[in-house]
């Protein structure tokens, strides 16, 4: 398996396109939503879908994510990363889900539910996908085993493509703490999938 690509940045640049709809936000101008899904609609999905394992309530929790943002922008003070009060948002929503279904981690993904998130994330032909899907099922079983809190730091970081300072700020831990929570879970994952880099 190649190394996980992730590096440690602790501060990404901002987007111009989080900018502009920041700005469009803490001015509640409609056109504020259009521009947020633009740039949010696929992460913020794939780390629902990842966290609690099911395509049509992660669709759910997506489209009322949207809801409580634009009920929330009285409250909203453009004070930090746009990103990082959206995935807030996300993690809330995805946990409340997981209470609701009794569990506290989502089971790897299904294929019905992988071809629903291809939708969104275009990715290679159906000949290199049905030769991966044996690989493609070992990762996310060894992704759904990690330890919850290493589970969604690296999913906030690869699905989402939040800074870890954003992370930090997500989790509401030390920059620290969301640095070496990355670091367990790729040490977990690359000792699960040791075998699939031959």
């Amino acid at each position: 398996m190649a190394p996980l690509a992730w590096a440690v940045e602790i501060n990404m640049p901002v987007d111009p396109r989080e900018e502009e709809c920041d700005r469009l936000l803490a001015g509640r101008r409609p056109e504020a939503l259009a521009l947020l899904l633009e740039r949010f609609q696929r992460p913020l999905f794939s780390f629902l879908y990842h966290r609690i394992g099911d395509a049509a309530a992660a669709e759910d929790l997506l489209q009322e994510l949207l809801v409580r943002v634009w009920r929330g922008l009285d409250r909203y003070e453009s004070r930090g990363r746009l990103s990082a009060w959206l995935f807030t948002i996300a993690r809330r929503l995805a946990s409340d889900e997981l209470a609701k279904r009794g569990t506290r981690r989502a089971e790897p993904l299904d294929d019905d539910a992988s071809q629903a998130q291809a939708a969104l994330e275009p990715g290679p032909g159906p000949e290199a996908q049905a030769a991966s899907s044996l690989a493609r099922a070992r990762i996310e079983a060894a992704v759904a085993a990690l330890p919850e809190e290493q589970r969604e730091t690296f999913l906030l970081r690869e699905y989402g493509g939040l800074s870890f300072a954003e992370i930090a700020e997500v989790q509401g831990c030390p920059l620290g703490t969301a640095l070496a929570r990355m670091r367990y879970a790729v040490v977990k994952l690359r000792k699960a999938l040791e075998d699939l880099d031959a």
